[in-house]
């Protein structure tokens, strides 16, 4: 253990040999008096060094407050997609979803996971400035005309913000292990630095979509009733070159003679694992909650609704199962784990399964919206979006072949007796695709535009 400041290390121990117990407990103490001597602000502590044993933290409870705002964030987006359940209504969900999920929720699990914050006055206003920037982005998911036509509304402009000013929040927090102080190993200091500048890369793009956002509505630099798409493609760029920008910095930062543990902080992946799992859970709960909030049944198609109503609990709940079955308990079965690489394909994909999620749970309440009083006697065409329930299957499996690597995967396309490929499988995989892609690029109309 070693307290590190203005990026110089200093050691706590002189006493090299003491046991790991030994050295636990003056660490804590000499953290103890340090934090006791400046409540005001003190500094984020370490959670392990790379030899030490890793025990899950207890259960924190801002950080389940934090996860409330995710319940209003699937809210509005179901509602977004709603107003046009199409291919360009899907690219803005996924858009918009992304930098919620990916600058705020991830960015502070992969903190949290690595650092301890102190229960100060500092980090307890930065803490409420971090919630008011996600409630700001969240507040403004809207129904995708309010959301493309930048010239007519704002809330492009002010979701965008909100997105700029969480990643000068993480910025903030990463300068402050850089460039002030942080108890733990000098490694921390060099891991900080390299997180502030893959920081900045995705703040400089945010930066672009806000600006050319406050264009278009501010600066009149767009045409009423116009479309601009803009921003949102900005977004998607930041989004989707992230995990590229991680495996350069893998692939040149580290080279194959430097010791990797000197530069990096390791993660408490049980306490990753525990944090996705209520993720989940939480994701789950919009498709209950679309179940279960839904107007008037119709008299005449009550018996359709209620098999539907049903069902959908059914499947939700099977998924739910079927995420924990599939998923490893144990830190080392884990791909964040496993290997750089595969932690990457993890954190880029789940969050891709979330999306999924939400996107089971607008399917349930769009077919059982056919069933209540408002709508029963509108037309629609054959397709329904319940096929997006396949995205989550392929999604899942993504996550759970990440876990075991490609060479374990491929086998289950073989025959374990003769060695000869699973055609009945891959026939199942390939029907799986042929209705995500009817889900995702339909071939009639679904709803029409603002009926749900």
């Amino acid at each position: 253990m070693s307290f590190t400041t203005k990026g110089k290390e200093v050691e706590l121990f002189e006493d090299q040999q003491k046991t790991q117990d030994e050295q636990d407990e003056d660490g804590l103490q000499a953290c103890k008096n340090f934090r006791d001597g400046s409540a005001f602000f003190s500094p984020p502590i370490q959670r392990q060094n790379w030899e030490d044993t890793q025990i899950l933290p207890h259960v924190n409870w801002g950080d389940l407050f934090f996860d409330l705002f995710y319940v209003a964030a699937a809210f509005n987006l179901a509602t977004l997609i709603k107003s046009d359940p199409s291919f360009k209504g899907l690219c803005y969900f996924f858009a918009l979803f992304g930098p919620v999920f990916t600058i705020f929720w991830q960015t502070k699990m992969m903190y949290d996971a690595r650092y301890a914050l102190p229960n100060d006055t500092i980090h307890g206003i930065i803490t409420v400035l971090q919630l008011c920037a996600l409630a700001t982005s969240i507040l403004h998911i809207r129904p995708l005309e309010y959301m493309s036509r930048g010239a007519d509304h704002p809330e492009m402009f002010l979701y965008c913000l909100g997105i700029v000013l969480g990643n000068l929040i993480n910025m903030l927090l990463h300068f402050e292990i850089k460039f002030i102080w942080v108890v733990g190993q000098v490694a921390a200091t060099r891991a900080a630095l390299r997180e502030l500048k893959f920081e900045a890369y995705s703040c400089i793009l945010n930066c672009g979509a806000l600006i050319y956002a406050a264009v278009l509505f501010y600066g009149k630099g767009g045409t009423s009733q116009q479309e601009y798409h803009g921003p949102v493609i900005i977004l998607a760029i930041a989004l989707f070159t992230k995990p590229l920008i991680l495996i350069l910095i893998f692939r040149f930062y580290y080279s194959p003679n430097r010791n990797f543990k000197t530069s990096t902080v390791p993660m408490n992946i049980e306490f990753s694992i525990h944090r996705y799992g209520e993720w989940t859970m939480l994701m789950l709960g919009e498709s209950i909650l679309s179940l279960l909030i839904v107007n008037d049944v119709s008299s005449n198609y009550e018996q359709e609704y209620y098999f539907t109503f049903y069902l959908g609990i059914v499947s939700v709940t099977l998924l739910q199962l079927l995420y924990f079955k599939s998923q490893p308990h144990h830190p080392d079965h884990h791909a964040l784990r496993r290997s750089r690489y595969s932690g990457i394909v993890f954190v880029t994909f789940i969050q891709f399964y979330s999306a999924a999620l939400i996107l089971v749970g607008v399917s349930y309440k769009m077919l059982l919206t056919e069933y209540t009083t408002k709508y029963a006697d509108a037309s629609y065409g054959d397709n329904r979006n319940l096929a997006d329930s396949t995205g989550v299957f392929i999604f899942l499996d993504i996550l759970s072949l990440n876990h075991s690597g490609f060479e374990k995967a491929t086998k289950r396309c073989h025959c374990t007796d003769s060695g000869s490929f699973r055609f009945k499988g891959i026939a199942l995989v390939l029907v799986m695709v042929r209705f995500l892609g009817r889900t995702y690029f339909p071939e009639g109309e679904v709803h029409k535009k603002g009926e749900v």
